[in-house]
């Protein structure tokens, strides 16, 4: 009796030693993935983030306006990015705060703005894509039972059309 106890203790021990060495090498690798999405996430928040104040302080370096009319900037700019402020309202905007302001300078303003909104876009989508996939990861089954941290990435998008329709500026 106790033999056939020491025989099953044995192959216990046999089997239970792989599955944990098992266990924690993928728990190492689900974590590092779930990490790497995590911080690639934080980078591009940090990008789209800094969108903004790229084309603020681009149109008020280019246009002359001062800090005060940042506030009617916040009014603009999901237009400005959606693009669905035309170009008379938006030379409207900046006569409104600078009506000294030289019309033959709004073209390149308008075309760096153009580049800028399509770098947000693109950075947004790959935005997109590392939440899905991070979604993905912490809730597949062995990885949810073997990550630390299987809280959701917040971010909430700006809805644009162009983003959404996957139309190019």
């Amino acid at each position: 009796m106790i033999g056939w106890i020491v025989v099953i203790i044995i192959l216990l021990t046999l089997f239970m030693i792989p599955v944990g060495i098992v266990a924690w090498v993928l728990s190492v690798r689900y974590n590092r993935q779930e990490k790497a999405l995590r911080d690639e996430s934080e980078a591009h928040r940090r990008i789209l983030e800094g969108t903004y104040d790229r084309i603020w302080n681009n149109i008020k370096h280019r246009v002359g306006i001062k800090e005060k009319h940042r506030r009617s900037f916040n009014d603009i700019y999901p237009d400005l990015l959606n693009k669905s402020i035309n170009n008379e309202e938006f030379i409207d905007w900046i006569l409104d705060c600078n009506p000294n302001f030289d019309p033959n300078e709004y073209l390149p303003l308008w075309e760096s703005i153009s580049l800028d909104r399509e770098k947000f876009v693109d950075h947004q989508r790959r935005m997109m894509a590392l939440i899905k996939e991070h979604r993905m990861l912490v809730s597949g089954i062995p990885a949810r039972w073997l990550i630390h941290d299987c809280s959701a990435i917040q971010y909430v998008p700006m809805e644009t059309d162009f983003a959404r329709w996957g139309r190019r500026i």
